[in-house]
C-alpha cells in the first residue's frame, strides 16, 4: 500500500511540473512576441529618424553647394600645393646629396691644397736658408777686405765666412751647380783673411820679444782672438803651424830669458 502511495506521489510531482513547464514557456512566448513588436516599432523610428537626417544631409548639400564647390576646389588646390610642395623637397633632397658629395670633393681638395702648401713652405724655407748660406754679402766682402783685424766686424764676419766655406765643400759633395758662382768669391776672401790673421799673430808674437814688455797684454789679445788659430787650422794648416812654431819659439826665447835673468839675480845674491 505504502509504494502504491509513493508511486501516486510522483506521478502526481511529474504532472504538476510539466503543468509549470507549459505555463513558463507560455509567458516567454507572449514577452517574446511583446518584444519583437516593440524591435519593430524601434527599427521603423530609427529609419525614419535617418529618412530625415538623410533629407537633411541632402538639403544641406544642396544650400551649401557653393560652398562644398569651393571647398572641393580648395582640396584640390591644397592637393597641387602638396605635389609641389613634395617636389621641391624631392629636389631639395638631390640638392642636398649633391651638395653633400661637393662638401666631401671639397674636403679632399683642401686637404690636398693643405699638403702642398706645407711642401712649398718647407721647400720655401729649405730654400731661403740655402740661399743665405750660399750668398756672399757685401757687407762681409767689405768688413773682411777692410775693417781692422782686431774689431769685433771682423770677428763676426769671420765666423760666417767659415760656415760659408764648410756649406760650400758640403755642396760641393752634392754636385750643387750654384757653388761655382760663389766660390770664387769666397776663396778670395778666404785669402784676404789668412793674409790678415797670419800679420795680426806675427805682430803680436812679436811683442813677446820686446825688452820689458809686459807680456800679458798680448796673450789676452791672442786668447781673445783663439778663433783666428781655429780659422788658420781649417783653411791654412801650413801658415797655422807656421804660427805655432813662431809662438813656441818666440815664447821659449822669452822664458829662457826670464829664467837667465833670474838665476842670475839669485846667484848675485848668494
Amino acid at each position: 500500500m505504502e509504494e502504491n502511495k509513493n508511486l501516486q506521489i510522483l506521478n502526481n510531482l511529474e504532472t504538476s511540473s510539466s503543468t509549470c513547464d507549459i505555463e513558463i514557456d507560455d509567458k516567454l512566448l507572449i514577452n517574446g512576441i511583446e518584444n519583437t513588436q516593440d524591435l519593430r516599432d524601434c527599427l521603423a523610428n530609427i529609419e525614419q529618424e535617418l529618412q530625415q537626417i538623410g533629407q537633411l544631409t541632402v538639403e544641406d548639400c544642396i544650400n551649401n553647394g557653393d560652398k562644398i564647390a569651393d571647398l572641393a576646389n580648395e582640396i584640390e588646390q591644397c592637393d597641387g600645393i602638396l605635389e609641389g610642395m613634395e617636389n621641391m623637397l624631392v629636389n631639395f633632397l638631390g640638392d642636398l646629396g649633391k651638395i653633400s658629395g661637393d662638401m666631401k670633393h671639397l674636403k679632399e681638395q683642401s686637404i690636398e691644397i693643405n699638403q702642398q702648401l706645407n711642401n712649398h713652405q718647407r721647400v720655401r724655407a729649405e730654400l731661403s736658408q740655402f740661399v743665405d748660406d750660399m750668398v756672399v754679402p757685401h757687407s762681409m766682402i767689405k768688413i773682411i777686405t777692410e775693417k781692422d783685424v782686431n774689431s769685433t766686424e771682423f770677428l763676426e764676419q769671420l765666423h760666417e765666412l767659415q760656415h760659408k766655406l764648410q756649406f760650400i765643400k758640403t755642396q760641393q759633395f752634392k754636385d750643387a751647380k750654384s757653388v761655382g758662382d760663389v766660390r770664387d768669391v769666397v776663396e778670395n776672401l778666404k785669402y784676404k783673411a789668412l793674409e790678415k790673421i797670419r800679420e795680426w799673430l806675427l805682430l803680436r808674437i812679436s811683442l813677446f820679444r820686446k825688452p820689458l814688455t809686459n807680456y800679458q797684454i798680448p796673450q789676452n789679445a791672442l786668447l781673445k782672438n783663439r778663433f783666428f788659430y781655429e780659422f788658420l787650422l781649417g783653411n791654412d794648416r801650413q801658415v797655422a803651424y807656421e804660427i805655432k812654431d813662431e809662438y813656441v819659439d818666440t815664447t821659449s826665447k822669452m822664458f829662457f830669458t826670464y829664467f837667465k835673468a833670474y838665476v842670475t839675480r839669485l846667484f848675485k845674491l848668494l
